[in-house]
C-alpha cells in the first residue's frame, strides 16, 4: 500500500511533509488555499520552495493530492459561481504545477436543478476550457466519486465515463474512489463478493487504469443513503472487510490511499494503524 492521509498545511505548505512524516505516510493530500474561501492568502514562491525542499528530503512521503477548495462548482448554472469555480480551479491547477503535485483531486459538482445532463455539460466545458489554459501543465485531474447528495454529480460510475469521454484532453482525467461515497451512492463493499462485483462494474464502466487514487474511509451514513458522512475505519456501515481487501489486492499496490476520517488531530494515528495491520505480510 502507499498509505497516507489528508495532513493540514497550517503555517505553511512545507510542514504537511513535516505532518505526513509524524504520520509515517507514503501519500499525503493537501489543501493548497483555504478551502472555505474564494479569496485568502496564497503560497508565495517561497512557500512552494521550502515545500519542494521538505519533500525532497523527506525519505517517507512518496505522493503528494491537493484536494479542491469546498466552494467550487464547476456544473453550477450560475454565471457569479462557475466563473469563481474555474477562476480558483485553474489557480490550484497552476499552483499544484509550481509545487510538483501530479493529482488535483475534485468533485464533479451539482447541477442545482438543472439537470444532470446539463450539468455533466457545463462540467465538461469546464474542464476542457480549464485544460486548455493549462497546455504545458501535467497535471490530473481525478474525478471523485460522490454520495450524490442534493443534486451533486458523480454518484455514478456512468458519470465519471461521460465526462472522460466528453474531453478533449482525456489522458489528464482520472478517478479518485471514495469508499464512502460509492457505499453511501448504492455500490456494495461489505462482502468479498460485493467487493469484486463493485470494483468489476467500475472496470466494465469505467476502467481500472482510470482509477489513481483512493479515499479511505468508512460510513456513518446507510447503504445507499445518498448521505456523505465518514467514520472511523471498521467502526462504520461499511465494516473492515472491503478495507483488507484492498490492503492486499495487487491490482492497487502503486495507488495511492489516504485517509479522511474524523478527527485529524487525534485519530489519524489509529486509523492508519488499523489499516497497517491488515496489510499481510
Amino acid at each position: 500500500m502507499i498509505l497516507g492521509a489528508h495532513v493540514s498545511a497550517a503555517g505553511g505548505l512545507h510542514n504537511s511533509i513535516r505532518n505526513g512524516e509524524k504520520l509515517e505516510c507514503e501519500a499525503i493530500q493537501i489543501f493548497l488555499k483555504n478551502p472555505n474561501r474564494w479569496v485568502g492568502k496564497e503560497p508565495n514562491e517561497s512557500d512552494i520552495t521550502q515545500f519542494r525542499e521538505a519533500w525532497s528530503a523527506s525519505d517517507i512521503v512518496r505522493e503528494g493530492l491537493v484536494h479542491d477548495i469546498h466552494l467550487t462548482n464547476l456544473a453550477s448554472p450560475k454565471p457569479d459561481v462557475l466563473e469563481n469555480s474555474r477562476e480558483q480551479f485553474l489557480s490550484q491547477m497552476e499552483l499544484a504545477d509550481d509545487c510538483g503535485l501530479r493529482y488535483i483531486v475534485t468533485h464533479l459538482g451539482s447541477h442545482l436543478d438543472a439537470g444532470e445532463a446539463e450539468g455533466l455539460k457545463v462540467l465538461s466545458n469546464s474542464l476542457n476550457t480549464l485544460f486548455e489554459q493549462t497546455a504545458g501543465g501535467s497535471v490530473i485531474v481525478l474525478l471523485e466519486t460522490t454520495a450524490g447528495q442534493g443534486t451533486n454529480l458523480g454518484y455514478c460510475f456512468e458519470h465519471l465515463r461521460h465526462i472522460i469521454d466528453d474531453s478533449k484532453c482525456p489522458e489528464r482525467l482520472g478517478v479518485c474512489f471514495d469508499t464512502c461515497h460509492v457505499f453511501a451512492a448504492g455500490y456494495d463493499l461489505r462482502t468479498e463478493e460485493d467487493y469484486h462485483q463493485t470494483f468489476d462494474q467500475f472496470d466494465q464502466i469505467v476502467g481500472l487504469d482510470r482509477l489513481l487514487a483512493f479515499h479511505l474511509n468508512d460510513a456513518k451514513s446507510q447503504y445507499g443513503s445518498r448521505v456523505d458522512r465518514h467514520e472511523h475505519i471498521g467502526e462504520g456501515n461499511i465494516g473492515i472487510t472491503p478495507f483488507q481487501l484492498l490492503a492486499n489486492d495487487p491490482r492497487f499496490e502503486s495507488v495511492p490511499m489516504v485517509i479522511e476520517t474524523p478527527k485529524m488531530e487525534t485519530m489519524h494515528v489509529t486509523n492508519l494503524a488499523v489499516l497497517r495491520g491488515l496489510v499481510k505480510n
